[in-house]
């Protein structure tokens, strides 16, 4: 009705003026005056009406520019994680707690880790609709913590002082000796849980079961034998000596290795592991089913609306949270030319393009593959088959494109009746992506059987020396997934060593013949 009486009493304005302006007397002149005033009119309303335009453009302008971040920002992604529920209803997004549905794309982290990398967020409060709460405090897990693992390589340590419940509260706990970190309670937890990390020699880190099959010796990282795990987590920071706050310093740190598959031996195949220095990635599990804001006890004031600390939970145990993650330091700097300024890095200025090449290992869930025989012999002909190692991930950065391509597999060999032995990577998921100048990328996945997912990745240090990421798939109920370190297999380029020629004599031995008299 507002409209119809809006319509209609402008309708009469117009009418009123019509009928004013045939009503009104007149010669000539006052036609002319009128014409002139009429022209005058319409060029102030056209003034106007750009300088309107100007302002619209301009304040477009100024709101683009706020959003996008700027030479030298700090808006690079400090990493990214996915939650696979074990009959939780911790809510992932969908506005219902259900206990069967998991993550369907990752959750950006944004807020700038704390060096030692020891706490891990794992959930915020929500309302009945699946919404964030406003100015909720996130739930972390506190002491998430390698300090003294800084010579055992046998694949195995123990998170002491941390909370562990079965009803996944947190209220009581014991004094905290030694004073309070900056990531720290006035108390900590009173339990420990195992955690799964590099060991030295290993070859397979894949969920299949053990067999004749496996060339690797060492017990297979099954979901059986990870089972009441708390974590499986490699790279920085999990071989640590000293303060858990250092960052980075040579004497506070070991150089053991810390992830599989990132290094090269002299043959040129991938060994077993090398050292990542700024990306830490795998699973860590949380217990949050039916808990309750006030089953969690305050912690420290580290984020922007204040934390609390959430309790661990056992891989494989009902109402846990298995959190797959990425994080890292130090993240790849903002440049509007940041493609261009990696190809300088690797490959020279005068080079046209080039790529990068990442090489690392990924922590999988409903990933496995066997082998498969492209050539479609049986393999009754006496093909024998044998999984030498997994899971790699590799990848590559366009630098020209900036595409970017990468895939999950497994290592094996195929040894025919004539005993020649063929390698073969069996492939358990691709990605597909694009890098932003910020250094993230955001892409899709998909399953050996097709099934599709989303990707979600980061790279790390001034050159872009390392890479993290996830995929994750796009089903709840059948849900695959995985978390992945990789370091940069290109040197950095060095332009070849001028040539300076020899100096020519400035004298010569003289032909004079006049000299000889």
């Amino acid at each position: 009705m507002k409209n119809n009486k809006f319509i209609k009493f402008s309708l009469t304005v117009a009418c009123a003026a019509v009928l004013a302006a045939c009503g009104s007397s007149g010669g000539s002149g006052d036609d002319e005056a009128a014409k002139q005033q009429a022209a005058q009119q319409q060029a102030a309303a056209q003034q106007q009406a750009a300088a309107e335009a100007a302002a619209k453009a301009k304040a477009e302008a100024e709101a683009a520019a706020k959003t996008s971040p700027a030479v030298g920002s700090s808006t690079s992604d400090v990493g990214a994680k996915f939650v696979k529920k074990t009959q939780s209803n911790l809510n992932v997004g969908e506005g219902v707690e259900t206990n069967s549905k998991s993550s369907v794309s990752p959750t950006n982290m944004t807020v700038e880790l704390h060096p030692s990398l020891d706490t891990i967020v794992v959930a915020i409060p929500v309302d009945k609709d699946g919404n964030p709460v406003e100015n909720a405090k996130q739930a972390y897990l506190e002491d998430f913590d390698f300090r003294g693992n800084t010579a055992n390589t046998t694949g195995m340590h123990t998170l002491n002082h941390i909370y562990k419940t079965a009803d996944g509260s947190t209220t009581v706990g014991a004094a905290r000796n030694g004073g309070e970190a900056s990531t720290k309670t006035d108390t900590k937890g009173t339990q420990s849980g195992l955690a799964y990390v590099y060991e030295e020699g290993r070859l397979n880190y894949t969920r299949k079961a053990e067999g004749n099959n496996v060339v690797d010796t060492k017990a297979a990282r099954t979901d059986a034998r990870l089972a009441d795990s708390v974590a499986e987590v490699y790279g920085h920071r999990t071989f640590v000596a000293g303060d858990s706050e250092v960052r980075n310093e040579a004497n506070g740190e070991t150089g053991l290795a810390n992830a599989p598959f990132t290094a090269k031996d002299a043959a040129g195949k991938y060994t077993a592991g090398s050292e990542l220095t700024r990306v830490q990635y795998g699973r860590v599990t949380s217990k949050l089913h039916g808990v309750f804001e006030k089953d969690l006890k305050d912690g420290k004031d580290v984020a922007q609306y204040g934390t609390k600390v959430a309790s661990f939970g056992g891989y494989g145990e009902n109402g846990t949270e298995d959190n797959y993650f990425y994080r890292g330091v130090n993240n790849t700097p903002y440049s509007a030319t940041l493609a261009s300024d990696l190809k300088n890095i690797y490959f020279g200025s005068e080079a046209a393009a080039g790529k990068l090449h990442y090489q690392g290992h990924a922590v999988t869930y409903n990933l496995d593959k066997d082998y498969e025989d492209k050539s479609g012999l049986p393999n009754a002909l006496g093909a024998e088959y044998a999984l030498v190692s997994g899971t790699h991930v590799a990848a590559d950065i366009d630098l020209a494109s900036k595409n970017v391509t990468g895939n999950l597999y497994n290592r094996w060999t195929e040894t025919n009746t004539q005993q020649q032995v063929k390698e073969h990577n069996v492939e358990l998921a691709n990605f597909t992506g694009t890098l932003a100048n910020n250094g993230s990328i955001s892409g899709s996945a998909t399953k050996h059987d097709g099934a599709q997912g989303v990707l979600k990745a980061s790279l790390y240090g001034a050159q872009a020396q390392e890479l993290g990421g996830v995929i994750a798939s796009n089903d709840t109920a059948n849900n695959w997934g995985a978390s992945f370190g990789a370091k940069v297999q290109n040197t950095p380029y060095v332009a070849p060593a001028v040539v300076t020629p020899a100096p020519v004599p400035a004298w010569g031995e003289s032909t004079d013949a006049n000299n000889a008299k």
